[in-house]
């Protein structure tokens, strides 16, 4: 494996249309899911086989949280994961729910039944859930939803990076932070005028020592790595451009 160029905590953002969770139930909670291949298949054609994806992602939504959430959430998973050998994909975060704005935990379908222990722990710390039964007529809607992520960077060429534990996870670099809404604009375009559409994204910033560094993150089984140059040219120019 070669030696990351960064190393570490990602915040990562992303627009998803999240639904109740109808399988597995966990304590009670009320369960939400998310596509995890949503924008992946341009139209929203997302084949049959891929709807039970091991890696389609839930979200717990705390009711009540406490003081430096994410780092709790951290570090009990840490605690768990040592505890009973066991290698989670945990993530805190937040999302967008009934026009407010909650804590979160991000988790992974195969992974839910780990759970019980975990979520009762938080509980004892404070950390309060909201009930499944009030929301058993939830309809589906679209969230903006952030979570930190531990990743590990490896360069490929100026400006672009890969995952070094998913090959298939990139990252553009870009020149400086953007809202949400601008970075939807951006990808778009990218995919109304290429072939190549098939991928999707989320607007990531990632902590140095002493900046920040802003990125775009592209998914995709697709991906010609040699083209990405491009890409991050074409991002650095357009944010230019607009931020004018």
């Amino acid at each position: 494996m070669n030696s990351p160029a960064f190393s570490g905590y990602a915040c990562f953002s992303q627009k998803l249309k999240i639904a109740r969770f109808t399988g597995t139930e966990l304590n009670n909670l009320l369960v939400l899911e998310s596509d995890s291949e949503q924008g992946y298949f341009f139209g929203g054609s997302l084949p049959e086989q891929m709807k039970m994806a091991n890696d389609h992602h839930l979200y717990l939504v705390a009711r009540k949280t406490i003081p430096c959430f994410q780092d709790r959430i951290i570090r009990q998973a840490h605690y768990i994961e040592n505890e009973q050998k066991l290698n989670l994909h945990i993530s805190p975060g937040q999302m967008t729910f009934e026009n407010e704005t909650h804590s979160c935990v991000r988790i992974r379908v195969n992974e839910l039944g780990l759970l019980r222990d975990f979520i009762e722990d938080l509980e004892g710390l404070g950390i309060e859930f909201l009930c499944g039964r009030r929301y058993k007529h939830l309809k589906p809607f679209v969230s903006l939803i952030q979570f930190k992520k531990h990743i590990e960077l490896e360069q490929l060429d100026e400006g672009v990076y890969r995952n070094i534990n998913d090959k298939n996870a990139h990252f553009v670099e870009i020149p400086s932070d953007i809202d949400y809404s601008l970075f939807e604009t951006l990808i778009e375009g990218i995919k109304n005028n290429c072939e190549l559409n098939m991928f999707n994204t989320a607007l990531v910033y990632f902590h140095l020592k002493d900046s920040t560094m802003d990125m775009v993150a592209i998914y995709s089984r697709e991906c010609d790595e040699e083209r990405l140059p491009t890409l991050a040219e074409f991002l650095e120019k357009e944010i230019k451009r607009l931020l004018k």
